[in-house]
């Protein structure tokens, strides 16, 4: 289960954190894609996700992990491999906040730079959830109606997914880049939700619920691809041939 919405980070900012060959996407590719994102000047919107992970499991030994929370943050981005290639949509994704070790342990073979956060709190009710992280994050969302069509995500929410993810490791001894696609199947009712959230990130920048914020509530299984190259996945062709997706849920 999960509950997401957009945000909108400053621009001026987030260039100061975004790796080396990522760039924002220029307005016109951002209506194009994103139809029904939220534009605010000066802001750039992005995917906060707020999820249960329960069932997960790779395709392999099919054990599932340990039920777990996870919060996601995931940033429209250019990816600029070199001079004499084209940009491509990515969805790069800076930092996830876990309760569970072994999530964290398990994000390392993808690159994710995942962090385990065993004081999470947690409030919850069959209709609204909360999450609070001392000095990092303070998030609460209840549910309203469902949507129409009802078992739709949002396009913000499709695109995010849609596109290729992108992920710089943590030093191990070096940061690799790390190219992976995800796909989502929401289950039932996906519901329009009432939010506020309030996220301390780097640089002091503090990303705030607005008037113009939205989210939604969904249940949903996922896939993942391996984890690849810039030319594993972009040259080899499809990032979802047969047995190349390791977790889903």
């Amino acid at each position: 289960t999960c509950y997401m919405a957009q945000g909108n980070y400053p621009k001026d900012e987030l260039i100061q954190i975004l790796p080396k060959r990522m760039s924002i996407p220029n307005v016109e590719v951002m209506k194009d894609k994103y139809p029904d994102a939220k534009f605010i000047e000066g802001q750039h919107p992005f995917l906060m996700s707020f999820c249960h992970g329960k069932g997960v499991h790779d395709v392999f030994t099919r054990l599932n992990v340990p039920e777990q929370e996870e919060l996601m943050f995931v940033f429209p981005v250019m990816y600029t491999h070199s001079d004499t290639e084209e940009p491509k949509l990515c969805s790069y994704v800076p930092v996830l906040y876990l309760n569970s070790s072994i999530g964290v342990a398990g994000g390392l073979y993808y690159g994710l730079r995942k962090e385990y956060h065993p004081g999470m709190k947690i409030i919850e009710t069959s209709k609204s959830k909360e999450w609070h992280i001392k000095n990092i994050i303070d998030a609460s969302f209840i549910q309203k109606k469902a949507l129409v069509p009802a078992a739709q995500l949002p396009p913000f929410i499709v695109q995010s997914f849609a596109n290729p993810f992108v992920t710089i490791s943590y030093p191990m001894p070096i940061t690799t880049t790390k190219f992976y696609q995800a796909k989502v199947y929401p289950v039932g009712n996906v519901m329009s939700c009432s939010q506020t959230f309030e996220w301390h990130y780097k640089n002091g920048s503090d990303i705030k619920s607005n008037s113009e914020t939205w989210s939604v509530f969904s249940s949903y299984w996922f896939s993942m691809s391996k984890p690849m190259s810039y030319d594993q996945y972009f040259k080899s062709g499809s990032s979802f041939k047969s047995g190349s997706a390791p977790f889903k849920t």
